[in-house]
């Protein structure tokens, strides 16, 4: 089997645990293929050119960190169409399948012990007068302005206009980014199973703004209502992207999806309890 090791660039222990899996792996007959970057991690490694070239080489992808290193590798994974395991280092590990001392569960990957979780993405198109520029979300895609500033949000769905929101900011999130931003903004925990659009307003100006939840076939059309300041988009926590007062920005779902490797039969709720009701990493 040929399996590709995505590592976080900057936690201190991801590569001492990659290694760890990889050597584990190599000794059972596996194929471990890295980024250039990583050629070094423990002998008899493979390196690939590019994430791209990474994911068609390999049959699985096992991501060492936290839910930040799986959506990052997601973006990659979900266009070769290949299932990632998640080994969690940090906090909340939302997406991961097994957390580090558990790195062990990573051998049931040879002999298909496992199952999967497909989770629904968005995809988000910024349309401006230079173009259309797309992306893909597993989590969300948050339009808001400068720091502590209202803006004027146009909202509209399938091209029928709705009524304006005015906030610090929006968010349209999957069923799996319900726990993120969405959640500490005042969003319900959606289960990921479902297939469905939340948008959820980032301190709206009002009693009365509350989340929303759409069917997975709308189309979500967000603009900014006049000149009031800067705005940016922000899809999935990457580098924010400029959005002018004529543009407007499209989320809907996604024919891809993100194949999440389960190595146990704990559910979502278990993880929500353990997680969030009682801070348990």
């Amino acid at each position: 089997m040929k399996i590709a090791i995505i590592l976080h660039p900057t936690k201190e222990n991801a590569a001492f645990y990659g290694m760890k899996i990889a050597e584990l792996l190599m000794a059972h007959g596996a194929e471990i293929f890295v980024t250039k970057e990583y050629g070094t991690l423990c002998p008899g490694v493979r390196c690939a050119e590019s994430h791209a070239a990474l994911m068609e080489a390999a049959d699985a992808v096992i991501a060492v960190g936290g839910d930040g290193t799986i959506i990052h590798t997601a973006k990659h994974a979900c266009e070769a169409d290949k299932p990632i395991l998640g080994v969690n280092l940090g906090r909340f590990g939302f997406l991961a399948g097994i957390e580090k001392e558990e790195y062990r569960k990573t051998l049931r990957l040879l002999s298909g012990e496992y199952s999967e979780s497909r989770r629904m993405m968005l995809d988000i198109s910024v349309h401006s007068s230079s173009g259309i520029r797309c992306f893909h979300a597993l989590n969300d895609a948050v339009l808001s302005g400068t720091l502590a500033k209202l803006f004027d949000f146009g909202l509209s769905i399938d091209g029928s206009e709705l009524f304006p929101c005015r906030a610090d900011g929006l968010i349209c999130a999957t069923p799996t980014g319900s726990t993120a931003y969405s959640l500490s903004s005042g969003g319900p925990v959606l289960d990921p199973d479902l297939e469905c659009i939340l948008l959820t307003p980032i301190c709206p100006h009002s009693l009365f703004n509350r989340s929303t939840v759409f069917g997975g076939e709308k189309e979500i059309t967000l603009s900014v209502l006049g000149n009031t300041g800067e705005t940016f988009l922000t899809v999935d926590g990457d580098a924010p992207i400029p959005i002018g007062p004529q543009d407007t920005v499209s989320v809907r779902r996604s024919s891809l999806v993100t194949r999440l490797i389960r190595m146990d039969e704990r559910i979502f709720y278990d993880r929500v309890n353990r997680k969030i009701m009682h801070g348990i990493g």
